[in-house]
């Protein structure tokens, strides 16, 4: 199945957004505007980095502000929603570790950044790991302030050029098949 059929058949459509009550407003917008929902190979990895790079970044509305960043950018909307996707609570740990070591690179604190020792966590009293867990983040400080929209950018582009350069080959898979088939029914 070649790769624009399947996007298309896996991609929901406005008409089916605009029957979903948190997503009505995206149908009413897209329909008139099929440049954001087409299954195009660049608009389509356009949108997975984008969406990527947002959803790198913990914000409680990754998805909608991937929304928004496809349509200022004119990239493939539902791609740039799917892609928050990809960071998840199994996800958070290497992309974080990522963002903290490129943060460090620039940043360039005299102190390492040390995870507090989990056993120190009062297992018994849950209440009180939300306190534990702000300092722990407070102590990553400014490697991941400043190593989390790095890694967005970087984990971004990384997905654009696999969406972009898997969809080629995916194409031209297709196209040495068809020429193939004609060579053989030619002869």
């Amino acid at each position: 199945m070649p790769a624009t059929r399947l996007a298309r058949r896996l991609l929901p459509t406005p008409e089916t957004l605009e029957n979903i009550k948190g997503l009505r407003w995206l149908g009413h917008y897209l329909r008139p505007r099929p440049w954001l929902w087409v299954a195009h190979r660049r608009r389509v990895a356009w949108g997975v980095g984008l969406g990527l790079a947002v959803g790198v970044i913990p914000l409680p509305t990754q998805m909608l502000l991937a929304a928004a960043v496809a349509i200022l950018f004119r990239a493939n909307v539902a791609a740039a929603i799917a892609a928050t996707w990809l960071t998840n609570p199994f996800t958070l740990v290497p992309i974080w570790s990522l963002a903290i070591w490129l943060g460090g690179l620039l940043v360039q604190e005299a102190s390492p950044v040390h995870a507090p020792p989990m056993l120190s966590l009062d297992w018994q009293h849950p209440a009180g790991w939300i306190s534990d867990l702000g300092l722990w983040l407070a102590s990553l400080g400014k490697p991941l302030l400043v190593g989390l929209p790095l890694a967005g950018l970087l984990l971004g582009a990384l997905a654009y050029l696999a969406v972009y350069m898997g969809w080629w080959a995916v194409i031209m898979f297709e196209r040495g098949r068809r020429l193939r088939q004609r060579a053989r029914r030619g002869l």
